[in-house]
């Protein structure tokens, strides 16, 4: 419960900052205006400001001196009112879109991460993946550009984040924090996509490992040696095999 309220005021105070920040800037610019036009001779800056601050609270103050500046009487309480008003509204959609909440919570999580995996694709293979790195201790972020999977939700609730975006954009991967990342995997069901996203991947980050899933063995044999970038491409299926082949052992003797 209690993250779940340093979420929200998280989210709200990130949502309405610049808004706040812009009102600030509003009131520090009116304030340092009316003090260079004397529109008061007997008032300090801070008196100024304190003046810009009734101007845009309709409180009511004297007017200035100076017989223009007397536009900042109407126009103070408009910017104000344009800014509160937008950074309260973006708030409260926030709030009330939970996937979009969700989504901006997973992102700033992520960001925190390094040394982490980052499992692109959360079909059956990528799920597990993301399970058996968890349980090993690993930190691990998921990609996916189905928001409505049910593995995303099963990921999530077991305190994995997970960035909603296509795998193949830098954009995406970079939410995800490769360029902290220890590891990349592409492991969805598009073998394009996978290779894909691994190329963008390696041009962004030379050094981190990166794997790809490739449904045929022998096409991602000679996705290996074709490739210039340093990319390791799997098939899950000859590992599988492989594994069970190995577990079953060798020839029976009597």
């Amino acid at each position: 419960m209690r993250q779940a309220y340093l979420l929200d005021l998280w989210l709200f105070l990130r949502r309405i900052g610049p808004n706040a920040l812009a009102i600030g800037l509003a009131l520090l610019l009116c304030g340092a205006l009316l003090f260079l036009a004397e529109a008061w001779p007997e008032a300090s800056f801070l008196d100024c400001l304190v003046r810009s601050v009734y101007m845009m609270t309709i409180e009511g103050v004297d007017p200035p001196r100076v017989w223009y500046l007397e536009i900042l009487i109407f126009v103070m309480p408009m910017v104000g009112l344009v800014l509160a008003a937008e950074g309260l509204v973006g708030a409260t959609v926030l709030f009330l879109n939970k996937s979009r909440r969700q989504g901006e919570w997973n992102a700033v999580i992520a960001a925190t991460y390094s040394r982490h995996t980052v499992v692109c694709g959360l079909g059956q293979l990528g799920e597990a993946i993301c399970y058996g790195l968890a349980d090993a201790g690993r930190k691990v972020v998921g990609v996916d550009i189905n928001e409505n999977q049910p593995a995303i939700v099963r990921t999530r609730r077991e305190g994995i984040p997970v960035i909603i975006g296509d795998m193949t954009q830098a954009a995406t991967l970079t939410e995800a924090g490769i360029e902290k990342a220890c590891c990349i995997i592409f492991c969805s069901r598009d073998d394009l996509a996978n290779i894909e996203g691994a190329i963008v991947a390696k041009e962004a980050v030379p050094e981190a490992t990166v794997y790809a899933r490739v449904f045929k063995k022998s096409l991602a044999d000679r996705i290996n040696s074709a490739l210039r970038f340093d990319v390791v491409t799997f098939s899950p299926f000859a590992t599988a095999a492989t594994t069970l082949v190995a577990q079953i052992g060798g020839p029976e003797t009597d």
